[in-house]
């Protein structure tokens, strides 16, 4: 198997002189009758499969269409939305999490997620303690607990790999990325994830976003954006930021450097993967290939580097010429 190539796509400059280097692959996708195309902007993922953390949180949504979770429970668009969130922990989130949980007959000694600080650390005051439903995941750990009330199947076990659950979660990665025994790890969660090449990343989401079958999943989504996000420390995260930018882009990041940004008008799939760990610097690369493709009209981001007097001191230059 050959490993990916990764581009250097973010320099740091100071004046003429290079003080970080920044990698990522970055590929775009389009669906064109049964095919789909593809433009490597940059690097080469050679098929390699890259686990993808939070970015399979509508995947592993996707599951409850094929029993009616959504119609069983009376869901809302908001408690669909916080299913596929990487939300800030803020009370606006935690409060649809509780909802999710009260109508599958639950409450949160449930969730198997653990107590983090909330990604917003305005939410925490001073003397509180961090809980579980804080955790930027439990809306997707309140969604496996609700299908899995509803199926009958254990629920003090819903995270470990061989739950019935986590075995119709991988069933259905496989039929909508067609591809067959992707490896697996834990998530910083705690629940199995599973990775998957870029091609095939590309094709779930597509099925995901484009089957009728799934509409609520896509709908619920994009009616919430700040659902599906919030605020934390650097102000607006990233997928909320991005879909105020443009309605009809679909956001989803992910750890370890991804994000995805599914375009309803065009129906093209951007896919960027960061050799580091880095949101700023990810975010940096999403926006100025946005408005490259002329999906957002205007980047607002600043892409100076600040010394600790607040003057400029460098810029982060991208290195792709569209």
């Amino acid at each position: 198997m050959k490993f990916p190539i990764y581009f250097p796509a973010v320099d740091l400059m100071r004046g003429d002189f290079i003080d970080q280097r920044f990698y990522a692959i970055a590929s775009l996708f389009k669906k064109e009758g049964n095919e789909i195309t593809e433009r490597t902007f940059f690097g080469e993922y050679n098929d390699y499969p890259f686990f993808l953390r939070s970015l399979l949180k509508p995947i592993q949504a996707s599951i409850m269409a094929d029993f009616g979770a959504k119609e069983y429970f009376n869901f809302t668009d908001s408690e669909i939305a916080i299913m596929q969130a990487s939300h800030a922990g803020e009370e606006i989130h935690t409060r649809t999490v509780k909802s999710v949980l009260k109508k599958a007959g639950l409450n949160e000694s449930y969730l198997k997620c653990p107590a983090i600080n909330p990604l917003n650390p305005d939410v925490i005051k001073s003397g509180m303690q961090p809980e579980k439903i804080h955790n930027n995941c439990s809306g997707k750990h309140a969604m496996m607990l609700a299908v899995s009330k509803q199926l009958d199947f254990p629920l003090n076990s819903y995270i470990d790999i061989n739950h019935p659950l986590q075995k119709l979660i991988l069933n259905k990665i496989c039929e909508l990325s067609e591809f067959k025994n992707p490896p697996q790890t834990s998530d910083g969660c705690t629940v199995p994830v599973w990775g998957l090449p870029f091609k095939n990343i590309a094709k779930a989401f597509f099925k995901i976003y484009n089957d009728k079958k799934y509409d609520f999943l896509k709908k619920a989504y994009m009616k919430n954006p700040y659902i599906i996000g919030g605020r934390d420390n650097l102000g607006l995260r990233q997928d909320t930021h991005i879909m105020q930018l443009n309605t009809s882009l679909i956001s989803k990041t992910g750890a370890g450097g991804f994000l995805s940004i599914y375009n309803n008008d065009t129906k093209e799939f951007l896919l960027i993967k960061m050799a580091q760990d880095n949101n700023k610097i990810r975010f940096l690369i999403a926006l100025y290939m946005l408005q490259k493709l002329g999906w957002i009209n205007k980047n607002p981001l600043d892409y100076n580097f600040y010394n600790e007097n607040n003057e400029p001191a460098g810029l982060y230059k991208v290195n792709y010429a569209f």
